[in-house]
């Protein structure tokens, strides 16, 4: 599929490469198309970074759902464990493409927008297992749940986002789990963290 092979070399080129310096005519080269072909697809290559920024944020998301669903039986310091080990894997992924969407939705108000609807959609998951989890007596109360989920999802995002520019500010790749997952049993049940917990 012709789209898809633009989605795929933008995808790879990124690695190295800011879409700042990355033509429409490269890109349409690396699919295998000319230029002209290109714009049958996609209007320009801001729009090409909003399409990958669409399909990566859906795995992070499918990572996380232990968080906002968190299966009967199983405690929440597994699921949390179980889903903060997820999205760090997805995300040394796939960074390459957030970093880039970090970098060029200053410039770019359609990619702010959208970045902003998906961190939206995340705070409201985890602001409804909250709320969910305080009506089934399991979690503290404390600050309105949807304020207390972006202060979590802020504080997960903004340190995934230092680990991928490679930031000596970053929380180690082998500290996240246990610090974020601390953080979290803290805030919102009032828990500890034991470590490598698989247990319900």
């Amino acid at each position: 599929m012709r789209e898809q092979a633009i989605l795929q070399c933008a995808y790879e080129t990124l690695r190295n490469e800011s879409m700042r310096t990355i033509s429409i005519d490269r890109l349409a080269k690396g699919a295998g198309l000319s230029r002209s072909s290109f714009y049958f697809y996609f209007e320009s290559k801001w729009q090409v970074l909003s399409a990958l920024l669409s399909s990566v944020t859906d795995d992070v998301f499918n990572a996380s759902s232990m968080i906002f669903d968190r299966p009967e039986g199983i405690s929440p310091e597994a699921a949390i464990e179980h889903a903060v080990s997820e999205v760090v894997d997805v995300w040394e992924r796939h960074g390459h493409v957030l970093r880039e969407v970090g970098d060029a939705a200053a410039a770019e108000p359609a990619l702010q927008a959208q970045w902003d609807r998906i961190l939206g959609r995340f705070i409201d998951a985890a602001a409804a297992a909250i709320e969910r989890d305080r009506s089934a007596g399991v979690a503290l109360d404390g600050p309105p749940a949807r304020a207390l989920a972006a202060a979590l999802m802020w504080m997960g995002e903004r340190n995934l986002g230092l680990m991928t520019m490679r930031s000596a500010n970053a929380i180690p790749v082998d500290e996240i789990v246990e610090t974020t997952t601390t953080v979290w049993l803290r805030s919102v049940f009032g828990l500890e963290y034991r470590g490598g917990s698989t247990k319900a």
